[in-house]
């Protein structure tokens, strides 16, 4: 059996142009050839978008081949090669190169209509897809992708895709020149505004990864989530040594979420320097809190040494597990100044010159450690005994699942990658567009009339189930 695929082009006049597209040989006693095959479906896209697109450059090189002041037709200087990458393939067009009508004065003799038509030469679609599965998954899995299911040609490689990301990842920071690192109003303007909804809630934490400069070492990164009940959560993300604004960055994820002037907001953090600073006189109504989860941290290592001191020497370790135990009571109940006089207590016992614990200088390190921590963020513990019993959030575990979401699963754990500080910088901004279901929208507003749809969640969902 013989099947041709044919287009028909049909002009504003009506008149009818028909186009073969390709032509297919099929069998029908195998039973393992029926249909189309992979191959020759990607041919059909392929050729089938060459002609469409060839037609539209046709076209539009036709609207444009005379003056728009005295219609009189533009010469033509030569023609030159452009090509357009797509999903569907490369497509390749001549363009002509005209020469400008002496009727008015420009500051070039000539110009190329095809050209300013497709000043960037790849499609959004391809660059949205692109973008979306390199934030995914890493660069080489997306080409070997791409060129499975898709005719986008043998030149589509990870080093391209790298290019296109960060290039989209630049246009996203570009967005944020301008805007504002603080909510400036006075107290007069804050009481006119209407009743705000429900508190915003930020945790923000850091994570690492791994330096291609410096093959040993490792480069910190800051992540984070905002979420309140009405309102879906957002996650943000940066390189310090990249950002010179990371209020900017936080105010606009906060200003996304439809927060107003006078909304509370509580900043949940692990009470690290650069952390604080970010969190620090950004907003009139916000609540900065030392996470619970990082304070019980410390002092599980604490319980460890403990154990050890008890059975080396059972009177002292007793009495230093009960003071420990007090602590936490007192930091749970917001107590700081109790808690620190247990914790000098501690101290009192674990310098004891009679106490032969072998992880004795240990045991002192940390301990003076936590009794440091304690009193840099004083300020920044509540009453989390009371918070908790009404329900409100006193640990950034869900920043310690932000942190594997944004970047252990893309950048750390599988991959066993190296970073520069650019490049890390710049995916972090695509993935979190990516999983705050933004980065459709973002295109949308950069190229009207692409009309873009999200189709992430799927994609998602299956990653978290890995």
């Amino acid at each position: 059996m013989r099947f041709i695929i044919k287009l028909t082009i049909e002009d504003e006049n009506g008149t009818e142009t028909i186009e073969e597209i390709i032509h297919l040989n099929k069998v029908f006693d195998n039973k393992n050839m029926i249909g189309l095959s992979l191959p020759e479906s990607k041919q059909i896209l392929k050729n089938l978008q060459s002609k469409i697109i060839s037609s539209q450059a046709r076209k539009y090189v036709e609207s444009k081949i005379k003056c728009v002041c005295c219609d009189k037709k533009h010469n033509i200087k030569g023609y030159h090669s452009i090509q357009y990458r797509t999903l569907f393939g490369i497509v390749n067009l001549s363009s002509p190169r005209l020469y400008h009508c002496q009727c008015h004065d420009t500051e070039t003799k000539t110009f190329s209509p095809l050209s300013d038509w497709l000043s960037n030469k790849n499609s959004p679609e391809l660059q949205y897809i692109e973008t979306k599965w390199a934030s995914l998954i890493s660069f080489e899995q997306t080409a070997n992708l791409l060129k499975d299911v898709l005719p986008v040609g043998e030149t589509e490689n990870a080093a391209t895709i790298r290019n296109h990301l960060q290039r989209i990842a630049k246009r996203q920071e570009k967005e944020l020149d301008g805007k504002p690192e603080y909510i400036s109003y006075c107290q007069n303007e804050l009481d006119k505004l209407p009743k705000p909804g429900k508190p915003i809630t930020v945790g923000i934490d850091g994570g690492y990864l791994k330096s291609w400069k410096k093959k040993n070492n490792n480069f910190e990164i800051i992540a984070g989530k905002t979420f309140s009940k009405p309102q879906s959560s957002k996650r943000f993300g940066f390189i310090q040594k990249c950002d010179d604004h990371p209020k900017r960055r936080l105010m606009n994820v906060l200003v996304s979420q439809g927060m107003q002037a006078n909304q509370q907001i509580t900043f949940l953090s692990d009470g690290a320097d650069n952390v604080r600073e970010l969190q620090c006189m950004m907003y009139p109504e916000s609540e900065h809190i030392l996470d619970w989860f990082h304070i019980t941290m410390r002092i599980t290592v604490l319980n460890q040494f403990t154990k050890g001191l008890i059975h080396s020497d059972p009177r002292s370790g007793n009495e230093f597990e009960k003071h420990l135990e007090s602590t936490k009571w007192y930091l749970w109940h917001g107590n700081v100044e109790k808690a620190l006089d247990r914790i000098e207590e501690c101290h009192f016992i674990s310098i004891d010159d009679e106490i032969k614990y072998h992880n004795k200088k240990k045991l002192i390190k940390y301990l003076e450690e936590f009794q440091t921590y304690i009193e840099n963020n004083c300020h920044l513990i509540t009453n989390y005994g009371e918070k908790w019993r009404y329900g409100e959030t006193i640990s950034t575990a869900f920043v310690e699942s932000t942190i594997n979401e944004v970047v252990a699963k893309r950048m750390v754990k599988k991959q066993q990658m190296q970073w520069t500080y650019t490049g890390a910088h710049y995916i972090l901004q695509t993935r979190t567009a990516v999983l705050n279901d933004e980065l459709h929208e973002h295109f949308n507003r950069w190229f009207p009339g692409a009309n873009i749809k999200n189709q992430t969640h799927g994609v998602i969902a299956e990653q978290k189930a890995a």
